[in-house]
């Protein structure tokens, strides 16, 4: 006599309740794990300043870079004064996160946030460009992740309020 048997055993119920269960926990971890703002935002910011520096290689142009109090902004040195860049997909105009405290000096001074859009870091054609460093931290935050010039790479490191 042969026995038809429908459905699933025991066994392979279990099997899948633990990979699904592996799944969920991967999920789980991985929601939890987000960088935060400031990480995300100093990271960004590198990325487009050496993409500015390299632009400025490829053009044979001056490039500049302004950071103001809601924005920040590309330029470039064309017909004798700063264009912004405004058909540029990546270099383009951008807001600054309200949450996020931003720290910029130029050769070590506080730079000077004013209105009018001229740039406080300089990209020359030759690859050489202005020293400076960027701080972003979060605000009520002890970690600062900070964006600063070394031999003509720009490097980002962070730093935690607390070790001083």
């Amino acid at each position: 006599m042969k026995k038809n048997s429908q459905g699933f055993t025991l066994i392979e119920l279990l099997v899948v309740m633990v990979i699904v269960g592996i799944l969920f926990s991967f999920a789980a971890l991985s929601l939890n794990s987000r960088p935060s703002p400031a990480k995300l935002t100093a990271y960004k910011i590198q990325q487009l300043l050496k993409l500015a520096s390299d632009d400025a290689i490829l053009r044979c142009q001056i490039m500049g870079w302004h950071l103001g109090e809601q924005s920040h902004t590309f330029l470039r040195y064309k017909q004798q004064k700063w264009q912004i860049l405004k058909n540029d997909n990546l270099l383009r105009h951008s807001a600054t996160k309200k949450l996020l405290e931003y720290h910029l000096t130029i050769d070590n001074l506080p730079a000077n946030f004013k209105k009018e859009l001229e740039p406080q870091v300089i990209f020359m054609p030759d690859g050489s460009f202005s020293h400076f460093s960027l701080s972003i931290q979060l605000k009520d935050s002890e970690e600062i992740y900070t964006i600063y010039s070394d031999a003509n790479k720009i490097l980002l490191s962070v730093s935690d309020t607390d070790e001083y």
